[in-house]
């Protein structure tokens, strides 16, 4: 059986996307390629370093595990939002590449994981609350999506980079 490895290339590309656009940038970068927890790409300029999580995606939402996000309290059947976890690095910097189908067809969104927490505490706990606090099809499941469109504001946003690395 032949595999599929379209997931691990859209990762790949989206990677090399971003060591590409930070070096136009006159930023040293390198990727990991998967072997570094929480850090995709390493990112060097001004005697400074600055990990950066890449998600790279071709079409469709994020989806993430909202138990690593928030503090989530089970009861039976029934799941209640306690808070967010304060395991959580805020200001890890994320970069999501919408890989195009062609060159130049790429978007670039940059945010901290703050902002991932945010977002993942705010659908979460509506979902909960829209069903009673029980997920319809698998109750134990802390599956969450968040939205491209609630990132917009971030499009493009790499002043938040360089401001980090001080240039």
């Amino acid at each position: 059986m032949a595999r599929n490895f379209k997931n691990k290339l859209v990762g790949q590309v989206g990677e090399h996307l971003v060591v590409a656009e930070l070096g136009r940038r006159g930023i040293i970068a390198t990727p990991f390629s998967g072997n570094v927890p929480d850090i995709d790409v390493l990112a060097y300029a001004n005697g400074k370093s600055l990990p950066i999580q890449v998600k790279a995606q071709t079409k469709g939402n994020l989806s993430v595990d909202a138990g690593k996000y928030l503090e989530i309290k089970f009861d039976g059947n029934s799941q209640s939002v306690q808070g967010k976890s304060k395991d959580i690095e805020r200001n890890l910097i994320f970069v999501l590449v919408k890989v195009g189908a062609n060159s130049g067809l790429d978007d670039f969104y940059v945010y901290d994981q703050g902002i991932v927490q945010d977002l993942v505490y705010a659908e979460h706990s509506s979902f909960l609350q829209k069903h009673g606090g029980v997920r319809p099809r698998n109750p134990m499941s802390t599956h969450c999506s968040y939205y491209v469109k609630d990132l917009e504001e971030f499009k493009d946003n790499w002043d938040l980079i360089t401001r980090r690395l001080g240039i």
